[in-house]
């Protein structure tokens, strides 16, 4: 069985068409696929950005708390001093309560990174007992430093 010139053209005719109708067809596929990951996308970057706008009021609101307890830290300081400018020394376990505002800083983002965005830390106390003490002690005190060879 031989083949002819036109039959060749007719076969390769076919095999062009199939691979050109296979190629529409993926282009199509790829592009609706396209379109949908841009889809998603846009919806991910609209509730990042609601997020980020939440986040910022938050931020407004609590650097308005903020100042406000910066102005309260001020006229406390300003009342201790006089305090102990009179010599009356009511104001003196007030001024050892107190904790760094690092570490309220600290405190409020791990409460709100563990209890999720509405968690509020009300207060801050650092912790004087003798109880804490004594566990230091022991967890310290547990640890074997001899080396052993």
């Amino acid at each position: 069985m031989t083949l002819h010139g036109t039959d060749l053209l007719a076969i390769a005719a076919l095999i062009g068409s199939a691979f050109a109708g296979c190629y529409a067809l993926l282009l199509r596929r790829m592009r609706s696929a396209l379109s949908d990951r841009q889809m998603k996308i846009a919806d991910q970057i609209a509730s990042l950005d609601d997020a980020i706008r939440a986040l910022e009021t938050r931020l407004a609101d609590h650097q308005q708390q903020w100042s406000m307890q910066q102005r309260a830290y001020q006229v406390s300081e300003i009342q201790s001093e006089a305090q102990q400018v009179d010599g009356s020394e009511i104001g003196h376990e007030a001024s050892e309560a107190r904790v760094a505002p690092e570490i309220r800083a600290a405190i409020a983002a791990a409460a709100v990174a563990t209890l999720g965005p509405d968690a509020v830390v009300k207060s801050v106390k650092p912790a004087t007992s003798s109880w804490t003490q004594q566990g230091r002690v022991l967890v310290q005190g547990g640890h074997n430093l001899r080396v052993q060879r």
